[in-house]
């Protein structure tokens, strides 16, 4: 017997193996190249990497480079020149690395001459502490660009409402999906929060509780795709028991709407009515 889930066209086309290509898709948080520490991914070109997104329905990647670990820098230039005629399709952001600050005012510089729209930032994986790191003067680049910055972990709700606070004209990001920041999203018109690594991070957080828990207009698609398949992450949206409308939102009316608010230019995906009149948080 159907049931309520599995109703609606974006639950039928992907329980049919159909793509999205009715609705805006625009995955905030994916990644370029080919390898880094134990992950391997294959068909990583650009050319590659849209067709892989066209299977799908996908129409735009949010994405940085996968050379996290060491020299940012030929990652990042990998990643500008490889998608620098497909920025209808890609928006790349600079991955900066937390142990070498005194590397990212030209990395900064280099990612704005070539059309970069923000900032990925991965402590973490760097083998660097969070909250030991001040990102301040990348913060103070980023102002009055339109940019974004995403981070794989701000640390704390504190740590990213002091950022959120002291450069209100940048977006920030929660790169993996929480609600530990719920507070933030719902008093701060430039902090959102990612899908990303739904199933790894949060299993016992269904979307439905998701969207209760959280303003769900301040919520943004993201698969870590390549290393994670984008079925992953489409799966906990499309078949949900929340409304059709919800389910375009979190897809992608949100980052269609934080992108025209943002100046972004998304080739095709110019924003339309698509996306219902809400009001305004006020920054902080």
């Amino acid at each position: 017997m159907r049931t309520k889930r599995t109703t609606g066209e974006i639950a039928e086309r992907v329980l049919a193996g159909r793509p999205l290509d009715h609705i805006p898709v625009i995955d905030f948080h994916t990644h370029l190249a080919g390898s880094a520490d134990y992950y391997y991914v294959h068909r990583s070109r650009p050319d590659q990497m849209v067709a892989y997104m066209d299977r799908f329905g996908v129409d735009h990647f949010v994405v940085f480079a996968f050379s996290l670990h060491s020299d940012c820098g030929a990652g990042n230039r990998r990643l500008l020149q490889s998608t620098a005629g497909l920025r209808g399709r890609f928006s790349p952001l600079v991955t900066l690395h937390a142990g070498f600050p005194q590397d990212w005012p030209e990395l900064l510089e280099e990612g704005r001459a070539h059309g970069a729209r923000g900032i990925k930032l991965i402590a973490a994986y760097q083998g660097v502490n969070e909250m030991s790191v001040d990102w301040s003067p990348a913060l103070q680049f980023a102002r009055g660009r339109g940019w974004v910055v995403l981070n794989h972990s701000w640390g704390t709700a504190e740590r990213l409402e002091n950022f959120a606070r002291n450069f209100p004209d940048v977006t920030f990001i929660v790169g993996h999906i929480s609600t530990g920041f719920k507070r933030l999203l719902e008093e701060y018109d430039n902090v959102y929060q990612c899908t990303c690594a739904h199933f790894a991070c949060a299993s016992d957080l269904p979307t439905e509780k998701l969207v209760r828990t959280l303003p769900p207009e301040k919520i943004l698609f993201g698969s870590d795709a390549l290393d994670l398949d984008l079925g992953t992450a489409i799966g906990p949206i499309a078949l949900a028991d929340i409304p059709e409308r919800t389910k375009e939102l979190l897809l992608g009316g949100n980052a269609l709407e934080l992108a025209k608010r943002l100046g972004w230019n998304l080739g095709k995906l110019t924003p339309s009515a698509k996306k219902p009149d809400r009001p305004r948080r006020k920054s902080a």
